[in-house]
């Protein structure tokens, strides 16, 4: 073969070859598919070819449903969808099934208004949304307080069920005093007759300097009003052994208004001469409830008992002489409250700095500062117009409470 011949061929075999190639590397209609942009205002971009220059090349995700874990709370109460920082910033708003059942704000603060089931779904502009099934269950049995003693109570339906079948052939209650800790400790029996129940503590101030006698005693007499050595005496008295009595804080004589004020601030300390001192609320309860031969142990231990030790409202006017927790009707405290102070509606602008707790303050019945024992319900996004529901809640030692509901509104 000369050499022009096979030169000639060999081209036609090269140019072959390379159109064969390109013809099976070149994307065919049926063999991959088409791809559909989505431009910023959401119109699509047919046949997959799009200036982008001219778009906004932020990738966009279709919306997505997420359920939540189930909210359960209790009727008459309230509670807060939790939101992160960006939740935050990108929620859209709540929507509820069931008003008649729940209530949501603007800041997924839930109230609880019937027993029943609602579904709650907060919308996002990039999250999708989120879906929480809440169910409202029955109201909770709330211990009542008499807003007298401070006190602890448990076991009241126990305790009731003793008082509704009590016979008399036990004493209804047995009393242990733990004199390490300045604290009483009142037992009921269990269904064998044991007294294993725990239904009431107290703070109390027992002897200085171990004064107080340890050992197992009963209850041997009761009086209302009782001499104590200093001239002085002890209010709803019940004696224990010998000189050592159950009484309240003294006082310089037997006139309501008369106590001894600053002994009275010393309850849960030790402060006596061997007696435990109680508060008047306290040393009546005993009083009144526990007879003549009613069993007490006095014993020593660094856990002050089953349901803890009761914490003591001070006395902050020391010139008032009477007991805050007396029922007595002329006593000045009957008719206090604890006050929450700095919390009314208000009105603020998208982006201005709020704080919750801003010049808000609260005072127990006698006038202490427990601004850090209020509770807080509700949450208020300062970035996002609205309307949100805020509560402030704070109880005392003498469970007395206070209650201020406001609406913060929050503008565009």
């Amino acid at each position: 073969m000369n050499k022009k011949i096979f030169l000639s061929l060999l081209g036609i075999f090269i140019a072959s070859s390379v159109t064969m190639c390109v013809f099976m590397f070149t994307p065919q209609n049926n063999s991959i598919p088409k791809y559909e942009p989505i431009n910023n205002d959401n119109t699509v971009v047919q046949n997959g070819t799009v200036d982008l220059t001219d778009i906004d090349t932020t990738v966009s995700f279709m919306p997505s449903v997420q359920t939540q874990d189930d909210i359960t709370i209790a009727n008459g109460s309230s509670a807060i969808i939790p939101l992160s920082d960006i939740e935050e910033q990108t929620i859209i708003g709540f929507e509820c099934s069931d008003e008649n059942i729940v209530t949501v704000d603007d800041g997924g603060r839930i109230d609880a208004l019937q027993e029943g089931v609602a579904e709650i779904t907060a919308n996002f502009s990039n999250l999708g949304s989120y879906k929480y099934k809440v169910i409202v269950t029955e109201a909770e049995d709330k211990i009542e307080y008499d807003g007298f003693s401070t006190c602890i109570l448990a076991n009241t339906d126990i305790l009731s069920e003793n008082i509704r079948t009590f016979t008399g052939k036990q004493n209804l209650y047995s009393i242990k005093v733990n004199r390490q800790m300045n604290c009483v400790t009142v037992y009921t029996y269990d269904s064998k007759g044991k007294y294993t129940i725990p239904i009431r503590a107290m703070v109390c101030s027992c002897g200085l300097n171990g004064g107080t006698i340890l050992g197992d005693f009963k209850i041997y007499f009761q009086k209302e009003w009782n001499a104590l050595l200093n001239d002085v005496y002890g209010h709803y008295v019940s004696g224990i052994s010998g000189n050592y009595l159950f009484h309240s804080v003294p006082y310089y004589s037997t006139d309501e208004n008369k106590l001894e004020t600053e002994e009275y601030n010393k309850l849960g300390s030790d402060g006596s001469l061997g007696c435990v001192r109680l508060a008047v609320a306290d040393s009546k309860w005993i009083y009144e409830n526990c007879p003549v031969g009613t069993p007490v142990t006095i014993y020593d231990n660094s856990n002050p008992g089953p349901l803890g030790k009761p914490e003591l409202m001070h006395i902050a006017d020391l010139n008032n002489g009477w007991d805050p927790t007396d029922d007595d009707k002329n006593n000045p405290y009957l008719i206090q409250k604890p006050q929450i102070s700095g919390v009314s509606d208000r009105t603020i602008n998208v982006g201005d700095d709020f704080d919750i707790l801003d010049g808000v303050s609260a005072v127990d019945t006698c006038g202490n500062d427990i601004t850090d024992k209020m509770v807080i319900t509700g949450n208020v996004i300062s970035s996002k117009a609205g309307e949100y529901k805020v509560t402030y809640e704070v109880e005392d030692a003498m469970h007395r409470t206070a209650r201020e509901d406001i609406v913060i509104t929050v503008l565009a």
